[in-house]
């Protein structure tokens, strides 16, 4: 049964079955769009700020210690909109004059700040964080207080944060919370101390990171049961049976990446539950928030281990600008694959990288990854081309420089740069020092431009005395493309031969020997090149049209959808995709005629099949024809296929008809 577990840990894929909810992660740069290099660096907060989960209500005093690089009389901040600003004073507590415009808080100085200068204010605000309305990540809850549990994410800025959200700092907050309510925070804490609003904590971090988040609630916490272990996990009183099982899995995955990273620092860990309508997770320094959806049975390892490498790939080191920001959240995403390739071995780590190159091509040639700051972050696009792009350049790299090169590459980053920021170009250095050769040519071609490569090779077999040759060539059409490429020679009745060749242009030739008969030759074998192949195309396709469908944006992405059905009529999930939408829009004909042709097309996933038979049991139910349903439900049992619980599903409707609520998308 461990096995079993093990195999399915991070690679689990809803057997297939496609339901399009997005896993957001923390962007970097949350508070801003293509925002120009700020005139001033936050270097310390002190916040002194009470909740009332009953009201939803925050009031807070913030006192912002700053530098600013150059002369100025005006200072911007993000702040979530539904907070009011009641008063901003200087240092010597006079008042300064301030508007707040969106998520905008802007400040007019009377008397200018030297450049270089220390200096603070102080801003006064409250109210009341129950909703998404005012979050400067429009449409996503990054803050919020309620009696369920409360969190305040830094990226959701509440408190006034320099635009770009990249500036290191230290902090010291004092929190004051209800009693019965934990107060969980980054650094060294005091108390509580009891007043007359409740329970103050006090929390002192005073290292340069990003130690802005604060999480409160009803928790128990759950010490770690290993010896010397130094994590919590805090949960909910409803979900303590999950505490053993993630503090393990955290105690795993820390020792994994502390042998590929260096150890971190400061080795506790504080795992904590925060209730769902957020981020799946976000990680502050020694703290890494879970939502409530995220613990699960078996642990969800690949979001687990994606939070878990923040503490390095933030915490410890955080990127320069916002064009920088892939060496964060991209190395995140591809040290979840590295913990999965450890942990669940070679088979599952291809498929998560599969998937990450797929996700990579949808939106790749939107942006290269060195002008990310032109994405919205939080959409689609950033996170293809910052996350899954992002991730897909350190595999590359992985495979230009070779493992030892590569690692050495990290575990000098996470050293040298420790408690600071790093650029690309000081990235590309350490890893030209690493592998001893200039990398100039794979950072322009993957980071500053965007494109991506399809091969296609010619080849003929020669016998020579010895056994045979292969001769042949590869192409693709990207004219600057300069990478070293894998060709395997899978050979009858003996192990495949592969040959490392660097293309260089658009063509390269290449000759193999061999002993056995060959019989089939694959370029990039590994998929160690993010490329296109006739697969992945169709793939991209399916993705980018689940994306419009999720947007609501249907007819373009039925438009999307038909695109595979020219290249292929008979691809059952595509016409699945297609009566889905129909289904939403009510248009029950076509929905059904949809669902048919998928169940005579090419079964491909199997799932396709009893989920047909389901919808068209539920189009049925829909307008009227009971008895028809009933043979469809009946349908769906005989195929003994339960992805997703669909004999369950049909079970139910065997017993009580289907009722559709309106705008209901399907599985």
């Amino acid at each position: 049964m461990q096995e079993d577990n093990r195999r399915h840990r991070t690679s689990r894929k809803l057997s297939g079955l496609y339901v399009f909810s997005l896993l957001i992660v923390f962007i970097s740069a949350p508070c801003s769009k293509g925002q120009t290099p700020a005139e001033f660096k936050v270097t310390n907060y002190t916040i002194n700020a009470t909740v009332n989960p009953s009201t939803h209500m925050l009031t807070a005093r913030t006192q912002i210690q700053l530098v600013p690089g150059t002369q100025s009389t005006t200072l911007s901040f993000k702040l979530d909109s539904a907070l009011k600003v009641t008063s901003v004073t200087d240092a010597s507590g006079q008042s300064i004059q301030f508007s707040q415009q969106g998520p905008t808080l802007s400040l007019s100085l009377t008397n200018a700040l030297p450049a270089g200068q220390p200096a603070a204010i102080t801003v006064d605000y409250s109210g009341a964080l129950a909703t998404a309305d005012g979050s400067p990540a429009e449409g996503l809850m990054l803050s919020y207080v309620g009696t369920e549990g409360s969190y305040l994410l830094y990226p959701g800025c509440w408190f006034p944060v320099n635009g770009d959200g990249l500036d290191r700092f230290s902090a010291t907050m004092s929190i004051t919370a209800p009693a019965g309510q934990t107060v969980i925070a980054s650094g060294q804490t005091s108390g509580p101390v009891s007043t007359a609003d409740g329970n103050t904590y006090t929390f002192h971090y005073d290292r340069q990171s990003f130690p802005g988040t604060v999480l409160i609630g009803p928790y128990v916490a759950a010490p770690s049961p290993s010896p010397g272990a130094a994590i919590t996990v805090y949960l909910y009183k409803d979900d303590l049976q999950y505490a053993s099982s993630y503090s393990s899995a955290a105690e795993q995955v820390l020792a994994f990446y502390a042998g590929k990273f260096g150890v971190l620092p400061d080795n506790r860990l504080a795992l904590v539950e925060i209730p769902d309508g957020t981020l799946g997770g976000y990680s502050a320094p020694g703290i890494v928030a879970i939502a409530k959806r995220g613990f699960t049975a078996p642990v969800d390892y690949g979001l687990l281990a994606t939070e878990i490498s923040h503490q390095w790939w933030r915490c410890l080191v955080s990127p320069a600008a916002p064009n920088d920001v892939f060496l964060g959240e991209g190395l995140a995403t591809y040290s979840s694959a590295l913990f999965i390739q450890s942990d669940e071995g070679e088979t599952a780590f291809e498929d998560r990288m599969h998937t990450i190159a797929v996700d990579a091509l949808i939106h790749e040639s939107q942006a290269p990854i060195a002008e990310a700051s032109q994405l919205q972050p939080f959409s689609p696009e950033y996170n293809s081309v910052v996350y899954n792009k992002g991730a897909m350049v350190f595999h590359m790299l992985r495979w230009v420089i070779g493992d030892d090169a590569f690692f050495a590459t990290l575990r000098d980053m996470a050293r040298q740069y420790a408690w600071n920021s790093i650029s690309t170009a000081e990235f590309q250095k350490l890893a030209e020092q690493a592998s001893r050769e200039s990398l100039t040519y794979f950072f322009a071609q993957w980071v500053d431009s965007t494109g991506a490569p399809q091969f296609h090779r010619q080849w003929a077999i020669y016998r020579t005395h010895t056994g045979y040759e292969v001769v042949g060539k590869i192409q693709q059409d990207l004219d600057i493309f300069r990478m070293p490429v894998n060709v395997r020679v899978y050979l009858r009745g003996g192990r495949p031969v592969n040959e490392r060749l660097m293309m260089i242009g658009t063509a390269a030739n290449f000759t193999i020997d061999t002993k056995a008969p060959p019989v089939q030759v694959v370029v990039d074998p590994a998929s160690d090149i993010l490329k296109y192949t006739d697969q992945t195309r169709t793939e991209v396709e399916m993705a980018s049209a689940a994306q419009l469908a999720e947007a609501q944006e249907y007819f373009a992405a039925i438009d999307e959808y038909r695109k595979v059905l020219q290249q292929n009529g008979n691809d059952s999930l595509a016409h699945y995709r297609i009566g889905d939408v129909l289904f939403t829009l009510h248009n029950y004909n076509a929905s059904l005629e949809e669902f048919q042709d998928a169940l005579n097309g090419d079964l491909q996933p199997k799932w396709v099949q009893v989920w047909s038979y389901l919808k068209i049991g539920e189009i049925f139910d829909a307008t009227g024809q009971r008895d028809r349903a009933l043979n469809e439900y009946n349908r769906a049992l005989h195929t003994n296929d339960d992805t997703q619980g669909a004999l369950e599903l049909a079970k139910r409707y065997m017993q009580k008809p289907f009722s559709q609520p309106s705008n209901q998308i399907g599985a």
